[in-house]
């Protein structure tokens, strides 16, 4: 029997329709013929239930959309799983080649994720997010724009997509360009404390005095800064979730990817580029 979840390098298993039958009050049993099963081929095991014009995108055919990019070099499958014995998928590539930002290095990610019962379309892009249970598939699904819903006609769109090749080719440099835009910015202390407030959601004065100090500190001597930019501004919140948000290494680890500090770096990067902007 499959787990529930699972980290697995193994999505070779494929998912079919089955009819769906009903016990009569006399004993007798008849079709559903508004619903069919959805079986994973491998266990028997059924995910759910779908309409019988659903159309199944295969576990095989997801994967071959990074599958050249991987032989080419361009690609390294990172995380593979599914979630629900099977009933939604995911598998994340790590674009090889690192992308520069002010002369530092950052690495990306390509997401695929896959609703095999009619819980999540097809859906291909980047997050932030590493997917290791519900919550974490959710928030990446969130973050993806390029959607394929499982309707007639559905793998001939998701194979005719170009998001991961745009990606690789023009994303990052999209992104490098924002932050270089953030790095060219000037930041004064007033500044700072107006995008503090836009980022968390409330005045410094109702802060913790001890958070507001260290977001201080972090905007004028955390790693690379000078208090001086917007991106010494996105810095200062980044390090923090990464460094002081939490006791344990673990828990600053699962905040700053999974939790509320994803969120607000996410956030942060949208008001700072706002600021920026004006």
């Amino acid at each position: 029997m499959a787990p529930a979840f699972a980290v697995t390098d193994d999505l070779s298993w494929t998912v079919s329709k089955r009819p769906l039958f009903f016990r009569r009050a006399n004993g007798s049993t008849a079709e559903w013929p508004d619903k069919v099963a959805i079986v994973r081929d491998d266990n028997e095991r059924a995910l759910g239930s779908v309409s019988p014009n659903y159309e199944i995108v295969q576990n095989s055919d997801l994967l071959n959309l990074v599958n050249p990019m991987i032989e080419e070099g361009l690609l390294t499958i990172k995380n593979v799983g599914y979630l629900a014995h099977g009933a939604q998928v995911f598998a994340q590539a790590k674009v090889n080649q690192e992308f520069q930002v002010i002369g530092e290095s950052y690495e990306s990610y390509i997401t695929i994720l896959n609703g095999h019962t009619g819980n999540a379309s097809v859906a291909i892009g980047s997050t932030a997010t590493r997917v290791i249970c519900g919550n974490t598939f959710a928030m990446a699904y969130s973050d993806i724009s390029e959607r394929y819903r499982h309707s007639t006609g559905v793998n001939e769109r998701v194979l005719e997509t170009t998001a991961i090749l745009d990606y690789v080719n023009g994303a990052m440099k999209k992104y490098s360009e924002y932050v270089e835009t953030l790095a060219s910015t000037k930041c004064t202390q007033t500044q700072f404390k107006t995008a503090l407030e836009a980022i968390y959601n409330k005045p410094t004065d109702k802060m913790r005095t001890s958070f507001v100090q260290k977001l201080n500190d972090l905007f004028y001597s955390g790693k690379g800064n000078e208090g001086k930019t917007l991106y010494d501004a996105l810095n200062s919140v980044t390090e923090y979730a990464s460094n002081y948000s939490r006791k344990s290494v673990n828990g600053r680890f699962q905040y700053a990817n999974f939790g509320q500090g994803a969120n607000i770096n996410r956030r942060a990067m949208a008001v700072l580029t706002e600021m920026a902007a004006v």
